[in-house]
């Protein structure tokens, strides 16, 4: 029979404890971060917790209509808990000595439409970042690993986990009732 002492039965409830923190830490944080730069160099967490983020897939040929979703979501944009991430997938398609001048095209996108915004009442901040992607590990993350030929969302909960995705958006209706479900 084994007896064990008082000391030895305490260390086995503490390192039964912490085994619990542990597994406890690593299931709440089952989802792994995914960061990328924004056009003005800025980090953004694209699973950030603390909003719920809708990630958008675009790229040139989607311009329409990712405008029209982007547009449908402006009431949500005044939410201080929802943010808006476009990915513009530009692989293959911009050499590198031309990717400064599509940066400035996109500010420039971008101040018009913080314009648009203040006109309508609408100060979103910086919660609607555009990530334009040359290169790298981006589009993987998200579990787009083609370039497409519609818009394609994920969206993240609060706590920085997957919720929705949908994929071949072609009515700005689909991602609003999305949203509206989740806020």
């Amino acid at each position: 029979m084994v007896c064990f002492s008082f000391f030895q039965r305490i260390s086995i409830w503490g390192l039964l404890f912490v085994s619990i923190l542990f597994l406890a830490s690593a299931t709440a944080s089952d989802q792994a971060s995914i960061s990328a730069q924004d056009v003005n160099g800025h980090a953004v967490a694209l699973n950030g917790p603390g909003h719920c983020t809708v990630v958008m897939y675009t790229n040139p040929d989607l311009e329409s209509i990712s405008r029209k979703v982007t547009n449908a979501l402006d009431s949500y944009r005044a939410h201080s808990d929802f943010a808006l991430v476009r990915v513009v997938d530009l692989r293959g398609g911009v050499p590198p000595a031309m990717r400064g001048i599509v940066r400035n095209e996109i500010r420039k996108e971008q101040t018009h439409e913080s314009e648009r915004l203040k006109k309508k009442g609408i100060t979103s901040g910086d919660q609607a970042p555009i990530i334009p992607y040359f290169n790298g590990s981006i589009l993987d993350a998200l579990g787009w690993d083609s370039i497409y030929d519609q818009v394609h969302l994920v969206v993240y909960d609060r706590k920085g986990r997957e919720i929705k995705r949908l994929e071949k958006v072609s009515d700005p209706k689909q991602v609003t009732k999305v949203v509206e479900s989740i806020l």
